[in-house]
């Protein structure tokens, strides 16, 4: 076992990334981002992908990047960070009072009086937010908002104090180039229009930057922390652990956090591979939400019960992380389903080739547009 490394665990999970020196990788979103801000014609954007991908820490980073570089700070752009998840925008006029805060902040803001008075108003409304941006417009400034958490607005107790005018008053801003969003959310804007019946323009515009797990090169560069990110700093992880910690994270940016730093534990306490690994799956699956298996019964009733009724339900759950919109009944069906012709294959009452064209074809009807080919062939 390597000695303890006198340094801090430079892994950080599964809070959002604010630390530069824990923050890897997403360098083609990061210029993707800034071109559509910086472009002839700023164009908002929707971060886009699962839980716990690297959405909130993408944009936080973005945003840091546009308030401490002096080439955004000194110029024309007012970039401000807020989160649906404070609970500090839960209506539409604190949502503009925040937004008037930050921006009030904002160096390039400071330094137009007029510009410090229009958003320093005792009273938000949706006129009154209108006509302060309107005003930066007027003084070649555009507020860029970088919102986190955007899918709250979807929400039950949201959707009734923000209506579609509120949605409209926003698309008027951008569509005029006085405004630029930087939203992320678990699903595209799209989609939330579908799915809630909404009519507002404001939902067809912008760009989608949809985030997916890291290549093989940000991988590596993650495990290797604190190298290349501290000047002259050396890998906190063993060759060894960082193999591991490639192995456990399979790519994905929190779940490679979460190997780092249960593995970069084992060697500070002396544990070995086999309690890193365990403490890593159990907070993976809290991190992630997965279904917790259901623990193997000692009595004879309890095994036909686990058996028949809370495997299948298990297995079934399991469906849902890949999109499949079903209820715990068919869940129980198809679980169960698929035990039972296992259990038969390997008890050779049946071919073993029938069970695994039975799951190509489940997997190919519910995911044929993720899998393609292979379920073509």
């Amino acid at each position: 076992m390597a000695p303890p490394s006198p340094s801090p665990c430079p892994f950080s999970a599964p809070s959002m990334l604010k630390k530069r020196d824990c923050f890897v990788g997403r360098k083609d979103e990061l210029k993707f981002i800034q071109s559509q801000m910086t472009g002839p014609q700023p164009t908002s954007v929707n971060i886009v992908g699962p839980h716990k991908i690297g959405k909130s820490s993408l944009l936080w980073r973005f945003y840091q990047i546009c308030r401490n570089h002096r080439q955004y700070a000194s110029s024309r752009y007012a970039v401000i960070y807020l989160s649906f998840q404070d609970g500090e925008c839960q209506t539409e006029n604190t949502f503009y009072q925040r937004v008037a805060e930050e921006l009030r902040k904002a160096p390039v803001i400071q330094a137009k009086p007029s510009l410090v008075t229009a958003f320093s108003a005792s009273n938000w409304e949706r006129s009154t937010f209108a006509k302060a941006i309107r005003l930066c417009e007027a003084e070649t400034i555009l507020p860029v908002l970088c919102i986190d958490k955007f899918e709250a607005l979807f929400q039950d107790s949201y959707r009734e104090k923000f209506d579609e005018g509120f949605y409209d008053n926003l698309h008027s801003l951008i569509n005029n180039s006085a405004l630029m969003l930087v939203l992320a959310s678990l699903e595209t804007l799209d989609s939330y229009r579908t799915k809630y019946k909404l009519t507002s323009s404001f939902f067809n515009v912008g760009s989608e930057c949809l985030l997916k797990k890291f290549s093989e090169a940000e991988a590596q560069k993650l495990v290797e922390l604190p190298k290349g990110n501290i000047a002259g700093a050396i890998p906190a992880l063993t060759e060894t652990n960082q193999r591991l910690a490639l192995k456990w994270g399979e790519g994905h940016p929190v779940l490679l956090q979460l190997a780092g730093r249960y593995l970069w534990e084992a060697q500070q306490r002396r544990k070995n591979v086999n309690w890193a690994k365990q403490n890593f799956q159990n907070q993976a699956r809290a991190v992630l939400q997965l279904p917790t298996p259901p623990k193997r019964p000692q009595k004879l009733g309890q095994w036909l019960r686990w058996l028949v009724l809370d495997v299948p339900i298990w297995v079934g759950n399991l469906t849902k992380r890949f999109g499949l919109k079903v209820d715990d009944i068919f869940a129980w069906v198809m679980g169960l389903s698929l035990i039972v012709v296992a259990m038969m294959c390997l008890a050779g009452m049946i071919p073993g080739n029938y069970f695994s064209d039975l799951f190509k074809k489940f997997l190919c009807g519910s995911l044929s547009p993720v899998l393609g080919k292979w379920c073509d062939g």
